[in-house]
């Protein structure tokens, strides 16, 4: 137990914001988690049943973009989460996720300064990380890394952008209010999910299954699982050591050989059989650096579980 702990999670109702709520409860901290709406059981039933739920944790009706409705929720807490951002592959509209993105987390931190909190993990993103064309390919990827704004806005690459620019943002915003900003930057993150629909990167395990791809591309994924995501988050707040970012990265493995584990594991499924393009080697493993992560997270899931995991989550919900 945490002695009555009190956390709040931004955006709570999230694929990383849900598991950062049932790790937080397992350890007796009460929880404040923002949604859009409370009552709406089915988006965010599935928080109200973890175990823990009735006792300690209290829903809010908030909007990143709405500051008023963000000070009661953080108020009395000893840590806030900062995970909401909205997630896709492609935005048509830049505005769908640079403005949330980058108003929703400055009234996060405005409303932490005003209720006097002193700790914000903010959830950034491989995206913050990778996307810089002018990096020497021999360079090793790792917290010193930045994606390119201006690469992002040529290449429309809102969601990066957006990363990018925010998880700037909070950590501006921190050194000017006095608040210690711990971030986590996952890459692709699989495992279980909690919420009843599917999201972005668990579909990405679903196409590779269900006969909607006839080839996959020759690229390399990193990847991570979602509960250790929620470990980093909690542990940059727990342990006084933590600082800065964290690229948090357990594995890379080429799409052919998640196929192959997938395919060893379910074979009553129907996979893509042709693979497309050369090879980009950017993000092998052996040009990775997880070192710092390690501090946080001591050990990872093993891969296999992750994946297994993941497709077990989605059979259960019916989503495959």
């Amino acid at each position: 137990m945490e002695g009555g702990k009190r956390a709040c999670v931004i955006g709570a109702g999230g694929f990383i914001a849900s598991w950062i709520v049932t790790k937080l409860l397992d350890r007796g901290y009460k929880v404040h988690g923002t949604v859009r709406d409370p009552d709406d059981n089915e988006k965010y039933g599935h928080l109200k049943k973890l175990p823990g739920a009735r006792e300690r944790l209290s829903l809010f009706r908030a909007d990143v973009l709405d500051y008023d409705s963000l000070v009661p929720a953080v108020r009395g807490c000893d840590v806030v989460f900062h995970t909401a951002c909205p997630v896709a592959l492609k935005f048509e509209d830049p505005d769908a996720v640079l403005k949330p993105a980058m108003d929703g987390t400055r009234n996060v931190m405005e409303a932490c300064h005003k209720g006097n909190i002193k700790h914000v993990v903010f959830t950034s993103s491989g995206a913050a990380i990778l996307f810089d064309p002018n990096r020497p390919p021999d360079q090793i990827i790792d917290e010193s890394c930045w994606s390119d704004p201006e690469f992002c806005r040529k290449s429309k690459n809102w969601y990066m952008l957006a990363k990018t620019e925010s998880e700037k943002l909070v950590c501006k915003l921190g050194d000017e209010f006095g608040i210690h900003v711990v971030v986590i930057c996952p890459v692709f993150v699989l495992g279980p999910i909690l919420q009843s629909k599917i999201n972005t990167s668990a579909a990405l395990v679903a196409n590779l299954m269900n006969g909607s791809k006839s080839s996959y591309p020759n690229t390399y994924y990193s990847l991570v699982d979602v509960r250790d995501v929620a470990e980093a988050h909690i542990a940059g707040y727990e342990d006084p050591n933590a600082s800065g970012r964290y690229y948090c990265i357990a594995c890379s493995k080429l799409c052919k050989e998640m196929i192959e584990t997938l395919k060893e594991k379910f074979p009553q499924y129907q996979y893509p059989h042709k693979c497309e393009g050369e090879i980009t080697e950017g993000n092998s493993f052996e040009k990775i650096s997880n070192k710092k992560i390690l501090s946080l997270v001591k050990e990872f899931i093993p891969y296999e579980k992750t994946l297994v995991d993941t497709v077990t989550s989605l059979q259960e919900k019916g989503l495959l």
